[in-house]
């Protein structure tokens, strides 16, 4: 039987994972770690190693997987989301769905032993802190500005992945400017056991494999950072579209980013909650909003926060000088939001046109095919469609712009209500609690009284 073994301990700083040979460790900055109850620490690293690690038989074709830690309590949840995950990965990989299903169903896993620790400690929480897990994308800025405004008192924690090639050096600039502005230091969490999701690192090729359980994986470890700062609440960006889904060609509901979406925002919140004895709850602010709506109201009413915005991945060596690599349809998108909301691409280092010919296969709508998932379901296909028509209406005539004027502007004009109330609309929410729900919709009911 083709087995694979995981060994993990927890060290002064973190934990640390042994794979083949290889080590690949968590580390807290800042005492983090250390501080925290060793009661919390031990339930936190069983679920923290299982959750880390639990991919890893699809990903090298294993059989069985066996662990020198304890059975993890939150064992059913993490099945669940990787579970439906697995569709996203086998349409960006190109396999099948059905075949990772099989494989993840008959996976035998062993471990040493099956005395699941249950979670005791209560930790403490204020209502008046909170943590944003802060990447300087315009969710999290946004998610980080309404906090503040909220008397929320958001502190930002960041958690480093190895495999994006120049993102740290980019963001520890912005960082240090930002803490310099705010007084809100960025607490880094080192985070190498995320060469556990490079497929080409080990060995096997590029993989989505291992990212379904991303936003799990992050409110659990930003647990000990709450804890020190007593905070009630633990944020993600992950606004209305994390919900958006497809079906794939064998006809498997496909969520592009399962684990942001709101509905497992809610079984998150339930995690961190049993973790904490109730201390520490999950959340999004900026569920009931778009994309488009995003940007508006980040750019619109805290242009403070947008400036430090950044988007791109810059996993290429075209970020090595830039925070935005500009050869990619993330920063293709940002372009055209920005531009569509009215505002200039160049104050947050956009400064190269990406609505021209040759940004052209960035665009679902013109039928590119180097695009995200979520460009290929109707919403994402309309965000484009609305997005150029803003930005036609503000006066661009870049070359695509000029192109979506020819083939796509009666069908724009014909359902601009129906695009207005969808994309700058405030929808449904349900991972909020309900006064804090209320005083954000206040604030978005107030900005997006006077869009483009």
């Amino acid at each position: 039987m083709s087995s694979l073994s995981i060994e993990a301990r927890q060290i002064e700083t973190g934990y640390e994972i042994n794979l083949r040979g290889s080590r690949y460790v968590v580390k807290y900055p800042n005492g983090f770690w250390k501080n925290y109850p060793q009661e919390a620490k031990d339930v936190l690293f069983d679920n923290l190693v299982y959750a880390e690690t639990v991919h890893l038989p699809l990903t090298l074709r294993k059989s069985e997987l066996r662990y020198n830690t304890s059975a993890p309590f939150f064992q059913t949840q993490f099945f669940q989301n990787l579970v439906m995950d697995l569709p996203s990965c086998a349409d960006v990989d190109g396999t099948r769905t059905s075949e990772l299903l099989k494989e993840f169903m008959n996976l035998k896993i062993k471990f040493n032993d099956y005395d699941i620790k249950i979670p005791t400690y209560k930790q403490p929480s204020r209502d008046d802190s909170s943590v944003v897990a802060l990447s300087f994308g315009k969710d999290s800025l946004l998610t980080w500005a309404v906090c503040r405004e909220l008397g929320l008192n958001p502190q930002a924690a960041y958690v480093v992945e190895p495999l994006l090639l120049y993102e740290e050096k980019h963001k520890d600039v912005l960082a240090k400017e930002f803490e310099s502005e705010f007084k809100v230091k960025l607490n880094k969490i080192i985070h190498t056991t995320g060469h556990l999701r490079d497929g080409i690192r080990l060995g096997v090729g590029k993989t989505e494999i291992g990212w379904g359980l991303q936003n799990t994986q992050y409110a659990m470890m930003l647990l000990p950072i709450a804890n020190t700062f007593q905070a009630k609440y633990i944020l993600f960006g992950n606004e209305q579209s994390c919900s958006e889904f497809y079906y794939d060609r064998e006809g498997y509901i496909c969520y592009p980013a399962f684990d942001q979406s709101h509905k497992w925002t809610v079984n998150i919140d339930v995690i961190t909650r049993l973790l904490t004895n109730g201390g520490v709850r999950t959340m999004s602010v900026i569920e009931p909003l778009n994309d488009i709506a995003v940007v508006y109201a980040l750019y619109k009413r805290y242009p403070e926060v947008a400036k430090y915005h950044m988007s791109c991945f810059v996993e290429t060596e075209a970020g090595r000088d830039t925070r935005w690599c500009m050869s990619c349809s993330v920063c293709s998108k940002m372009y055209l939001l920005i531009r569509a909301c009215g505002f200039d691409p160049k104050t947050v280092g956009l400064s190269r046109n990406m609505l021209t010919e040759n940004c052209k296969e960035y665009f679902s709508l013109f039928g590119g095919s180097d695009v995200n998932t979520y460009a290929l379901t109707g919403r994402g296909r309309d965000e484009q469609l609305f997005a150029f028509y803003l930005a036609w209406k503000n006066g661009d005539r870049s070359p695509l712009t000029q192109e979506f004027e020819q083939r796509f502007l009666d069908e724009a004009k014909g359902r601009e209500d129906e695009l207005y109330k969808l994309f700058f609309g405030i929808h449904e929410c349900i991972t909020m609690p309900e006064k804090i729900k209320n005083q954000t919709l206040s604030i978005y009911k107030e900005v997006l009284s006077d869009v483009p």
